[in-house]
This record gives structure tokens, sequence and C-alpha cells, in this order.
């Protein structure tokens, strides 16, 4: 209102208000919150190969304020922006996005103990080539999901 006292004005805060009070109720309050947990899950994300830019798109906010909340510079943020990123986890990772190769070599290793050869896994795969070409630290979150698919097949 900014001290104006006007009818328009003073209707135009009211109906504000009351929407503003009916979506905290609805649980959409989006005042500020300390940014701390959602730092603490940008970081542990990104331990497990899930950088901030990639939470970013998925939680819907820009590449500038999730750097500012992984370094510290934002102290506060919106709640429903915290819902976001909170929501985030690795398995929503999709694409050529690098993920942790640990668990998928495990899986390929199982694959391979049972008698699969490592054609056989690439072909079942889709692979173009018929080798395996997969990297040992890092492998695409489409690959870790299509070897934790054929994994469960198989068990």
């Amino acid at each position: 209102m900014a001290g104006c006292r006007c009818v328009p004005c003073r209707a135009a805060n009211s109906n504000y208000e009351v929407m503003r009070d009916a979506r905290r109720r609805q649980g959409l309050w989006n005042g500020l919150v300390p940014a701390d947990r959602a730092r603490a899950h940008i970081l542990k994300l990104s331990k497990q190969g899930v950088g901030y830019k990639t939470i970013g798109q998925l939680a819907r906010i820009s590449k500038t304020v999730m750097w500012k909340i992984r370094s510290g510079q934002r102290r506060q943020i919106r709640a429903l922006n915290e819902k976001a990123i909170l929501m985030v986890t690795r398995f929503d990772v999709r694409g050529s996005t690098n993920v942790e190769a640990g668990g998928t070599w495990q899986r390929i290793n199982w694959l391979l103990e049972e008698g699969f050869t490592r054609a056989r896994i690439a072909r079942e795969l889709g692979c173009k080539t018929p080798a395996l070409q997969l990297r040992k630290d890092f492998v695409t979150a489409t690959s870790a999901r299509k070897i934790l698919a054929l994994w469960r097949r198989y068990q």
C-alpha cells in the first residue's frame, strides 16, 4: 500500500492478504527460511555426482541462485525453493549427466559372475557397438539406469 489509504488500494491490499492467508493454510506459504538444509542437500548430491546446475534445472531454479545457495552467499531462501531443492534426488537425474559408477560396476560384475559376457550386456543395453564401454569412475545416468534395470531383471 505504501501509505495510500484510497479505497482501491485498501481493497487490493485486502484481497492480497486474503489470498496470502489462504495459500498459507494450504501449505503453500512462501516465506523466507534458512538455506542450510538446501545447501547440505546440494552438497550431498554433489558428492554423489549430481552438479548444482542439474539440481537447479530439476528444481526450476536459476544457476546463479543455486550457486549462491551452494557457496553460502545466500543465507535465506524462499520456502518453496527449499522444498523444490529437497525433492531432487540422484535418481531424478536424466540423460548424459555423470553419476558415480561404483554401484553400476558392482551390478556389472555380478552379471559377469553369472555368466554374461560383456558383449551380451552391451547388446541387452542396446549399445551400437558389441563392446561394453563404460568408465570405471563415472557413467551417464542413462547407462546406470539401464544397468540397474538389467540387473533387476536377472537377479
